[in-house]
């Protein structure tokens, strides 16, 4: 059950179109210059995330895939063309098609025509009142109230501007946001609290033992 609720938040790493998906093609992909955050993959939190038209009149999305031929580099709007090819045999919960950057067509030094935040959505969580902490993580019990029936869950991510009180229920709202690190040269996901709702004294039930 746990597998299927992380499941149903996962935002697909390939894209589809009319066609059955069966046979190889091509198409025009435009990736932004910045990066934006896809959804939970498992229990592994939000990832960093191309931001993508995968036509020329199509809407921009994300994408958390991998392109092969491919070198993303910050502040560089880059239009090419994409093969995809489908995956024989796709292992469980591994992506079904295969992407290659076949042909470069253009890569342009350029400000973002949209803004990242708009794939850095907002959700509400509730923070258990006590910390999550074992050998296996270490961090906050929440719930995340996307779901009909959220249960606690460990997170074991900080989140930026909350300041967690022991003995504190708290709810709050918060982005996961893709920030560029100079050092490692690369992108990674911080969480934001955005706002917070409440906070009341009280000892959390519930809780799993680990």
């Amino acid at each position: 059950m746990k597998k299927l609720r992380f499941l149903l938040l996962l935002l697909p790493l390939g894209f589809g179109s009319c066609d059955d998906g069966h046979e190889p093609r091509t198409e025009t992909w435009t990736v932004a210059p910045e990066k934006g955050v896809a959804g939970i993959v498992m229990s592994f939190g939000h990832v960093p995330a191309y931001i993508v038209k995968t036509a020329p009149d199509a809407e921009w999305r994300t994408f958390s895939g991998s392109i092969a031929n491919f070198t993303f580099e910050k502040g560089y709007q880059t239009e090419m063309l994409v093969r995809i090819d489908p995956i024989p045999n796709p292992p469980a919960d591994g992506p079904e098609r295969r992407y290659t950057m076949e042909r470069l067509i253009s890569r342009t030094r350029t400000q973002p025509a949209i803004d990242p935040l708009q794939f850095s959505p907002e959700f509400e969580v509730t923070i258990a009142s006590r910390r999550a902490d074992s050998p296996a993580t270490s961090g906050y019990w929440i719930k995340d109230k996307r779901y009909t029936d959220p249960q606690w869950e460990p997170f074991p991510w900080e989140i930026e501007g909350f300041d967690f009180e022991p003995g504190f229920e708290a709810r709050l709202l918060i982005r996961p946001v893709a920030e560029y690190d100079d050092a490692k040269g690369g992108y990674e996901v911080k969480y934001y609290q955005t706002k917070l709702i409440s906070s009341e004294e009280k000892v959390s039930e519930g809780i799993p033992d680990k």
